[in-house]
């Protein structure tokens, strides 16, 4: 039976909305994406309800199959849907290079994909490759004063500054190799703030200049000591050697004459 001629244009129009209505798959997951199953108008078409569109690919990135997917009509193509989800808490953000930083937490992709948000505020997103989107909550860093050691005073009497260095450092508990590291001091209290600077050497000048003259003094009396004693040092070897040379004269000269004596009288 052909139909009326006045509804041949709402028959096209139907069988136009048909071809370009979304081809959702049956087996719809809870999260991730999928590719369109069928080629949509660029302009009309679309993703199930509750899904965004990701991407756009006329024969989806490579993954269509050519039995599954027939080739795309010009101004069509198939649609990458992906369904908006909040971010379920994970450990696993902090091993991923790809991830967005929100100051106080990571929110990443399982898989350490790059990942999409709808809303920074709810942290609303997807992943495209599929993978759960993950928030994960930063270690706490501790802030805490580093002073250096003290330079030299700037003066040795009457009063001096000296000065050393002190900043603001940082650590975490969830990288052992890392003990500190420098960050702004304004992170730090300004109330435990070490002191910079301290004043040195308060002594006066005259009392070291006293002190030193004394020490001088304590010197020379060392130095006449030192004299003295190498001086009766020399007087008692030299005699010594007097005595014992004297000594010497005396056996070597009684022989001789006890011989003349005798001598004189067999005269």
């Amino acid at each position: 039976m052909v139909p009326p001629r006045f509804l041949l244009p709402f028959l096209g129009h139907l069988l136009l909305i048909s071809y370009l209505a979304p081809s959702i798959p049956a087996d719809l997951s809870s999260h991730g994406c999928y590719w369109t199953e069928s080629c949509q108008s660029k302009w009309l078409g679309g993703c199930a309800a509750g899904y965004a569109i990701a991407d756009r690919s006329d024969n989806c990135n490579g993954l269509c199959e050519e039995s599954s997917y027939p080739p795309c009509l010009p101004f069509h193509t198939h649609f990458h849907c992906c369904k908006p989800e909040s971010p379920r808490v994970t450990n696993r953000c902090a091993r991923c290079q790809i991830k967005l930083d929100f100051g106080d937490e990571y929110i990443c992709c399982t898989d350490c994909s790059d990942p999409y948000l709808f809303d920074k505020s709810s942290k609303l997103g997807y992943c495209k490759s599929g993978a759960e989107l993950a928030k994960q909550l930063k270690p706490q860093e501790i802030f805490k004063w580093v002073a250096g050691p003290w330079m030299k005073c700037s003066s040795p009497c009457d009063g001096g500054v000296r000065y050393r260095d002190v900043g603001c450092f940082g650590s975490n508990n969830y990288d052992a190799s890392i003990k500190h590291y420098p960050i702004d001091d304004s992170r730090c209290s300004a109330e435990e703030m070490p002191a910079r600077q301290q004043p040195c050497n308060l002594h006066g000048c005259a009392d070291f200049s006293i002190s030193d003259s004394n020490n001088g003094e304590q010197r020379g009396m060392s130095g006449w000591l030192v004299v003295l004693f190498v001086l009766l040092g020399l007087l008692s070897i030299g005699g010594l050697g007097f005595a014992a040379y004297a000594y010497y004269q005396r056996r070597t000269s009684t022989p001789s004459g006890f011989v003349y004596i005798m001598l004189e009288g067999y005269s």
